[in-house]
């Protein structure tokens, strides 16, 4: 049997420490150009003398940082709320790619000098790619920087992770696929393949090489992806 008090110890120790890879969802933050933009409509007020605060969302599937399902580019494939629960929770690797140039795939190099340095990616992991393109996230409206340019995932890349058995691969940008592509490779080979795929994830730049992941999409029904949070359990610095 789990011991729940251990669990719950663990998480308040010292030597624990979560960050938040989620942005907020907001009004104002960037989306794909053919997807609805977030809206937040109050419906019952204080300030109108309601008993309640309530408010009315609009917004995409894909919205802020989400995950896409199959179903997202394979027809017929598995929707959101038809993911496994333990899908959502395991070992996670992070990439530093945050030299790359705009608009590069990068490819199986980038992820085999990962694991010479820091150690092999197991089935089973998420794999992210920390490009940096979420200091661009807060910037203003029209957003320029975020919705232009962004580096990706090589079709080889992509294929060699599902060789690998991962379940979730991610970065930090609106697209796994680089800026430009029309055809999504990554997305097609991934989503194929049963991966999930992760996007808009936020301080990727502040995890170890691997971590824990824990991320609770919203179960929508027939969902082609879903907003989440998402938390990485990392151990503290040591000095």
């Amino acid at each position: 049997m789990m011991d729940l008090d251990a669990l719950a110890a663990l998480f308040r120790s010292p030597q624990v420490r979560l960050v938040d890879l989620t942005h907020p969802l907001a009004p104002d933050m960037p989306v794909w150009p053919t997807h609805p933009r977030f809206t937040q409509e109050l419906i019952e007020s204080y300030d109108r003398g309601d008993v309640a605060c309530n408010h009315a969302l609009c917004m995409s599937e894909h919205s802020g940082t989400h995950f896409d399902a199959p179903l997202h580019f394979v027809r017929d494939g598995a929707a959101i709320d038809q993911i496994e629960p333990l899908r959502f929770f395991g070992r996670m690797a992070t990439i530093d790619c945050s030299k790359v140039a705009p608009r590069h795939a990068i490819g199986i190099e980038t992820i085999l000098d990962f694991e010479t340095r820091h150690g092999a990616i197991r089935p089973g992991d998420a794999v992210f790619f920390h490009f940096g393109w979420d200091a661009h996230w807060t910037e203003p409206a029209p957003h320029v920087a975020f919705l232009a340019d962004w580096p990706g995932l090589s079709e080889a890349a992509a294929g060699w992770l599902v060789e690998r058995q991962v379940r979730i691969a991610g970065s930090d940008c609106l697209s796994l696929d680089a800026f430009g592509s029309t055809e999504f490779p990554a997305h097609r080979r991934l989503l194929g393949a049963g991966v999930l795929i992760g996007e808009n994830f936020a301080r990727l730049g502040e995890l170890p090489p691997f971590a824990f992941l824990v991320t609770l999409p919203l179960p929508i029904r027939g969902g082609s992806g879903a907003p989440l949070r998402a938390i990485a359990v990392v151990g503290a610095p040591t000095s």
